[in-house]
């Protein structure tokens, strides 16, 4: 079993019952080194006894050789020394020659000359011997014996010391009794034990309190996990006021439960943004980003099929002026009727989505030839046309369909919803209820022609210049950043408006050399800012997906970069949403690979469809744009309010920053702050700058108002 696997409790059980082990072990070992002490002193006593006797002899051999004393006066001297010689009433001195002779013995007179080498104690010892051989070995000897004391008695333990008297054949000796040892070794042992035993005592008490008070609020924060874990999140938590580590611990379960608390109202949040993102809130149908993706994958799969598809548009007539009679109650009532209506007639596979106000998109993946599928759109425009009843009264809508077809007129699906859209824009201009898109009827007037072939001598005589409109902090209401705008300004013609001359460049393949027209203004521009000194800010230029997915774009945004000497640090990169609809892998490739030159990564217009956080949120992207659509009826719309507050704190989530274009009035600015917006444009706070104007701007250190 291993430790982890053991209750805390049984853990502190354990660590007493150690602790408990290791105070009796240490006990005994004091014990048995407090013996040894005593015995050790003991062996001292008789040390000094003897050396001390050893200094006399040496004194009276010291006479005797110098002749001062006769040789019967040594001998007479020697014995009474001996026989005087008595210490703690029953300790005496003893003397023998190295060859086991005793010659003088204060309490056995008679054995003086006798030969005493076979003298045993009752356990077979034999002293002498024992002695002398540990005399001749060393010089000196501790042994210990049996022996009765002088006053009689059974025999007791002895220690004895002996050392040989240096430039004699003399051993001179003693001993003293050990039978008190015990009994001062009992004393101290019960001392010991009873100081032992109330440590212990003591020592279990503080133990056995400050385990519960570890053990009990551990486990009532475990319970309280566990039900957290579960969902419950309604846990009232006691422990938050102590100030040792379960303290700490739960104030850290106190957090982690408000956290579970904001993921759970997060989640309410993401949830809602995420039907927003699928699903129209008014007929529930697919929005124009669910429309989107489900036409990518039907393209994915006729690729390999080798068929076709249909993408349909449907203009209603006449709903924008029911939504102002009747309003907006009435008209969504006479949208989910008729969604109703048209989903009646469709195919299993076939998706219906509500792509605007007054505008459905209809996906038919199984298209067998133009004469099937014109027959039937006949078909939903009868189904259109036929009266809604309503509670008063009946509404009779018409329809303008525009078709386009996959592969015939477009592979991806903002370019078949885009031109099916303009051809039902075309059909109600042409008073036309169906039209399939012809490239040729859309773009090939004399005007498109006219525009196309001057937009080519504009990009080779350099008529087009840039504008900037500032982009704001509202963390410290300064001037961070600036988008840049391409403009047009013709000799003859005067100003033509992007609205014009872009989506005429996108369908005519133009886009990519205005998009490298841009970015080398851009370029040029902040190499002149460096010349003279000045600090260039960051700059955001709209990209196309076009040129987005070339290949080369990378080598050459470098190569245009690299040519003015500019770090593309200063440069940030706008892209719409419907670049992410490609295939993922291939962006995320382009993306990281872009991010790797320094570049910063937006996503522009966000919001309006086709993207959705579930999809960006692994893409290497920097910043979201909300799209002014949502900013303009900001203050009046609480759906608006809602699905912005849910962006900003999505987004936020994934550490990407918020900007909110299309800022027109202070109301909208003081709620973009209040939820948290991190920066902001807009006409309300600058409109789209030439170059002198904004340096001027740059120079002034601007900062907006606070509200």
């Amino acid at each position: 079993m291993r430790l982890s696997d053991i209750t805390i409790h049984r853990k502190l059980f354990l660590l007493v019952l150690i602790l408990v082990c290791g105070t009796l072990i240490t006990a005994g070992f004091a014990l048995n080194f407090n013996k040894s002490d005593i015995l050790e002193g003991r062996k001292a006593r008789i040390q000094s006894v003897v050396q001390a006797g050893l200094s006399q002899i040496q004194a009276l051999s010291a006479h005797l050789d110098k002749g001062t004393i006769s040789q019967q006066q040594y001998d007479r001297q020697l014995l009474e020394l001996i026989h005087a010689t008595r210490f703690s009433g029953s300790e005496y001195l003893y003397l023998f020659n190295l060859d086991g002779i005793n010659v003088a013995h204060p309490l056995m007179p008679e054995l003086r000359g006798t030969n005493q080498m076979d003298m045993q104690d009752e356990d077979g010892t034999y002293i002498t011997r024992e002695m002398l051989e540990g005399v001749k070995a060393n010089g000196s000897v501790f042994w210990q014996f049996r022996w009765p004391k002088p006053e009689g008695g059974p025999a007791v333990s002895k220690l004895g010391y002996a050392e040989q008297v240096p430039g004699t054949e003399l051993v001179l000796g003693s001993g003293v009794y050990l039978d008190d040892l015990e009994a001062i070794f009992q004393a101290r042992t019960n001392t010991y034990l009873g100081i032992t035993l109330a440590v212990l005592l003591a020592a279990l008490i503080g133990t056995y309190c400050i385990a519960r008070n570890i053990t009990k609020p551990v486990g009532r924060l475990a319970r309280q996990m566990n039900t957290l874990a579960q969902g419950e999140l309604d846990v009232e938590l006691i422990d938050t006021t102590r100030r040792d580590e379960v303290g700490d611990i739960a104030c850290a379960v106190q957090v982690f439960r408000d956290h579970l608390i904001e993921n759970h109202r997060l989640r309410l949040i993401q949830e809602q943004v995420i039907f927003l993102e699928t699903f129209d809130p008014v007929t529930r149908l697919h929005n124009r980003q669910a429309l989107g993706e489900a036409i990518n994958k039907e393209i994915a799969r006729h690729d390999r099929d080798h068929k076709q598809l249909a993408v349909i548009v449907i203009r209603l007539d006449l709903l924008h002026e029911i939504t102002i009679e009747k309003g907006s109650e009435t008209r969504d009532e006479v949208l989910i009727a008729l969604a109703a209506r048209i989903h009646d007639k469709l195919h299993a596979d076939d998706i219906l989505a509500r792509l605007s106000e007054n505008t459905f998109g209809l996906l038919l993946p199984n298209v067998e030839s133009r004469e099937s599928l014109e027959s039937n759109c006949r078909q939903l425009l009868e189904t259109i046309a036929q009266p809604i009843p309503l509670e008063s009264h009946h509404i009779q809508l018409s329809g303008r369909l525009g078709i386009s077809v996959f592969p015939d007129d477009g592979g991806y699906d903002f370019q078949l919803i885009g031109r099916a859209e303009s051809t039902a824009s075309l059909a109600k201009r042409q008073e036309r209820d169906l039209m399939f898109y012809d490239p040729r009827a859309l773009n090939e007037t004399d005007h498109s022609i006219e525009l196309w072939q001057e937009m080519q001598k504009a990009l080779e005589q350099d008529q087009f210049y840039l504008v900037f409109q500032p982009l704001f902090d509202l963390k410290d209401n300064t001037l961070i950043s600036a988008e840049v705008l391409i403009r047009w300004e013709h000799p003859e013609k005067g100003f033509i408006s992007p609205a014009q001359f872009i989506p005429l460049a996108e369908q005519s393949g133009l886009i990519s050399r205005l998009d490298a027209w841009v970015l080398e203004a851009v370029a040029k521009q902040i190499r002149n800012w460096q010349d003279r000194q000045l600090t260039p800010p960051r700059i955001a230029v709209n990209l196309s997906g076009i040129s987005f997915l070339r290949p080369d774009f990378i080598d050459t945004l470098t190569r245009i970069y690299g040519r003015y000497n500019v770090s593309l640090d200063h440069l940030e990169l706008e892209l719409t949403e419907g670049v992410l609809i490609d295939d993922l892998d291939r962006i995320s490739d382009q993306l990281n690979s872009i991010r790797a030159t320094g570049v910063s990564i937006s996503i522009d217009d966000f919001g309006t469809g086709y993207s959705s956080l579930s999809r960006i949120k692994n893409l290497a992207i920097d910043n979201v744009k909300i799209d002014r659509s949502f900013i303009d009826d900001l203050d009046n719309c609480a759906q608006d309010l809602k699905i912005v507050e849910a962006i900003i704190l999505m987004a936020q989530g994934l550490n990407l920053s918020v900007i909110a274009e299309g800022v027109e009035t202070q109301e909208q600015l003081t709620i973009l702050r209040q939820q948290g917006c991190d920066t902001v444009q807009g006409f309300f706070l600058s409109r789209p700058l030439k170059v002198d104007a904004f340096e001027e701007l740059l120079e002034q250190d601007l900062v907006i108002e606070v509200d």
